[in-house]
């Protein structure tokens, strides 16, 4: 989808992802993935002050049905 992952998660069911090639604020960036796929992931601003608008973290705690639609949505959106 374009959101690589620095870090290979490892035991935590979530992802950091950067979201600069998509949008210059992960906050803005949320909202609109928010209206216009209906998945909600959180900006970096939550997480530390470490360049928060580029970051932004998907949860992976859900069953694997629920994953492969926000997956879908959110292709759909950034393609």
């Amino acid at each position: 989808l374009g959101l690589p992952v620095p870090v290979t998660p490892d035991g935590a069911f979530y992802a950091w992802m950067d979201v600069s090639r998509h949008h210059a604020d992960s906050l803005v960036f949320a909202h609109q993935l928010l209206e216009s796929a209906q998945v909600a992931l959180t900006p970096g601003r939550d997480f530390g002050l470490a360049d928060p608008q580029r970051w932004m973290r998907l949860s992976f705690a859900s069953s694997m049905e629920d994953l492969h639609e926000a997956v879908a949505r959110l292709r759909g959106v950034l393609a």
